[in-house]
């Protein structure tokens, strides 16, 4: 079968659900492929939050020293090209559709699914495009996770443990660290991030079973707006949110420990310019809308946190998959806000708005007409916050971007 149109491509990778074969089936499929995961310098990144923000820093970063920078993220936020890029710019349509087209019976020979093939191309790519290195975030978890078939990233880095994907990684923090540990390689290095007590625990013990050098990133001080101090500097973020400055240290220490130095006015400039589009983005002045992809309880608590200084009225829009804590996240960000609205999406994950609708809470089915209730309740000098699934965000974003 060959595709004529990279739409199509998209369309039929994505529709490859997961498949039952585990983990090692797919390193062997790598291995058939020569392994090109391991034929540039990597740096990895797990965690339940931050690590799409983290993985963006430093792969700027890497490229203000003047690399090639290959940046491997999901879910996509605007297209399935934009999970591949080399520095900042998504894989062109015409090497995807060659991609596709290329190992498209190899991908059915070996029956993957569609983040396995995600992994798979933009390894393929990189190897042919010569990246000097690759950012690559972890999709879920870290142990089992397709990412985790690199055999010697420079570094690993976990940037936050939270309560996610609990059906699958564990009820507790010790175990969902232990998942995400997985990434962990023998006398590899792993940096973390600012995670709490029992997971940081739990990652230290797997580090010290690999004979891994463990660093974690040290406090910041939050000097107010975008600004804050880490290892002494001060940094001025683009990006608004205060969980963005966590992000920000997590990147620098990261990048410090590659072997280059924060202390410059580069550093400062990348920092200063840098945005991860759907975190805390703001895509209108009046009313100010920000959209921000909290789709889970600590992300919603950090998006909280970072609401409590925008202008009121202060109107809420959300939606979440059926296999979030949405209700929980519901009542969290009805209690930020002045008023908010649960909505739906068409997505076969999609929670309902009935679903959603806690006490206190204002249900609208019709997403784009809880957005217009929303713009309108807020008024010209209000606040819209649109959060939940990055789904949701990315068709609200879509829409929003197309037809303001």
């Amino acid at each position: 079968m060959k595709f004529t149109d990279a739409g199509k491509a998209a369309e039929w990778i994505m529709s490859r659900r997961s498949r039952e074969h585990g983990f090692a089936h797919f390193q062997q499929a790598m291995k058939l492929m020569g392994d090109p995961q391991d034929s540039f310098r990597s740096v990895h990144i797990a965690g339940t939050n931050g690590k799409g923000s983290v993985t963006n820093y430093i792969a700027h970063l890497l490229m203000s020293q003047g690399y090639k920078v290959g940046m491997f993220t999901s879910p996509h936020l605007v297209e399935h090209r934009d999970r591949i890029r080399i520095n900042d710019r998504w894989i062109p349509e015409e090497d995807l559709l060659r991609l596709v087209n290329t190992y498209h019976d190899f991908i059915e020979e070996q029956d993957l699914a569609m983040f396995e093939i995600d992994v798979l191309l933009a390894s393929v790519y990189f190897r042919e495009q010569q990246v000097d290195w690759a950012v690559m975030e972890v999709g879920l978890g870290g142990r089992l996770d397709g990412t985790n078939t690199m055999h010697h990233p420079e570094l690993s880095v976990i940037t936050t443990i939270g309560m996610d994907h609990m059906d699958r990684l564990g009820d507790t923090y010790a175990k969902i660290a232990g998942e995400k540990a997985g990434i962990i390689k023998p006398n590899g290095r792993v940096l973390i991030g600012y995670l709490n007590e029992e997971a940081e625990t739990a990652v230290r013990e797997t580090a010290l079973s690999r004979h891994a050098e463990l660093i974690k990133a040290a406090e910041y001080v939050s000097l107010g707006g975008q600004r804050f101090r880490y290892d002494g500097d001060e940094y001025e973020l683009k990006a608004y949110g205060e969980y963005q400055k966590a992000n920000a240290s997590v990147a620098l220490e990261a990048f410090r420990m590659l072997g280059f130095d924060i202390h410059t006015d580069t550093v400062k400039n990348v920092l200063q310019s840098c945005m991860w589009a759907g975190r805390f983005e703001v895509v209108s002045e009046h009313p100010v809308i920000i959209l921000d992809g909290a789709h889970n309880e600590e992300g919603m608590r950090a998006l909280t946190a970072s609401m409590q200084d925008l202008s009121h009225p202060r109107i809420g829009v959300f939606s979440a998959l059926a296999d979030k804590q949405g209700q929980e996240m519901a009542a969290m960000m009805r209690d930020a806000s002045d008023r908010l609205y649960v909505t739906q999406f068409a997505m076969y994950r999609a929670d309902t708005a009935a679903h959603l609708a806690v006490e206190g809470t204002i249900m609208e089915e019709d997403w784009q007409k809880a957005l217009q209730r929303a713009e309108e309740d807020a008024g010209a000098n209000g606040t819209v916050v649109i959060s939940g699934s990055l789904y949701f965000i990315s068709i609200v974003r879509d829409y929003l971007l197309n037809n303001g």
